[in-house]
């Protein structure tokens, strides 16, 4: 291993279906990234128990305590589990900590779901999984990639003045984009009219709340179609789409294939409780 660049010890993308937990009571001895995909959970962030919601991106350092505490969910004691889904990366090296120690970079930061730093994390699961040559000066390069560009996104989902509501929108969107929603929903939860939260929003992110809604249902419909074994129908009703026709018209829009064909092509099996 590269101990002197970047060196990544494991990168996966994990879906708990039931509870897990994690705990390092006296302190990582590696760098650990963890981004909430779907569902929340609760974590040990500086010292205090936070919830951790869809977008969160976790950093924690070596020697920090870390615990994590999944409970997936049940709507209905009747219904399955709703799945709490993350990517995790575990890195170290000489790189990390001169990368590290330069920033001034928060424990916790919803950062949302950023295309780059998810192509990024996808790739290096995917190259991680292959035996290869040279695969520790890739993973040196694609890691000091990733952190470049979550310092960008941490730097970007830092609130400027006059945001805070349009930031609450996006966190209720994300929090809840696998619910029914409608724009009066979405607007009651930051206690203004539809109009003028569509216009808060759009000012800030530039689209629309159902176009950022539907963004993010379809994200997470890709993680549950390339990670997991469900059905492609329980995957649309996870995600919050109307009927399953709805869902297959919007998914190959989105990514030009249905999706039981992206699956076959792209999906990378799954890791699951």
């Amino acid at each position: 291993m590269n101990q002197h660049g970047a060196c990544v010890i494991y990168a996966n993308y994990y879906t708990h279906l039931k509870p897990h937990s994690v705990r390092y009571r006296d302190g990582l001895t590696f760098y650990l990234f963890r981004l909430q995909a779907e569902g929340s959970c609760r974590a040990l962030v500086e010292g205090k128990y936070e919830t951790i919601i869809p977008g969160d991106l976790l950093i924690y350092p070596p020697d920090q305590p870390y615990e994590l505490i999944v409970q997936p969910r049940r709507a209905l004691q009747s219904e399955a589990a709703q799945p709490v889904a993350d990517y995790f990366l575990a890195g170290r090296g000489e790189w990390l900590d001169a990368w590290w120690k330069d920033r001034s970079l928060p424990a916790k930061t919803n950062i949302g779901f950023d295309d780059t730093v998810i192509t990024l994390w996808k790739h290096i699961i995917g190259e991680k999984k292959k035996v290869m040559q040279n695969q520790d000066e890739m993973m040196d390069y694609l890691l000091r990639a990733l952190c470049l560009t979550l310092e960008q996104a941490v730097g970007a989902g830092k609130r400027t003045r006059g945001s805070d509501t349009a930031h609450q929108l996006k966190r209720f969107i994300e929090n809840h984009a696998h619910e029914p929603l409608s724009l009066e929903k979405i607007a009651a939860s930051a206690e203004l009219s539809v109009s003028r939260c569509s216009y808060l929003f759009k000012a800030a992110f530039g689209q629309s709340l159902f176009a950022y809604c539907i963004d993010v249902r379809l994200k997470l419909a890709e993680q549950q179609v390339l990670y997991s074994n469900l059905a492609l129908e329980q995957v649309a009703e996870n995600t919050g789409f109307q009927s399953y026709a709805h869902f297959c018209r919007v998914f190959r829009e989105r990514f030009g294939q249905p999706p039981g064909e992206y699956r076959r092509r792209y999906g990378f099996g799954f890791t699951s409780d």
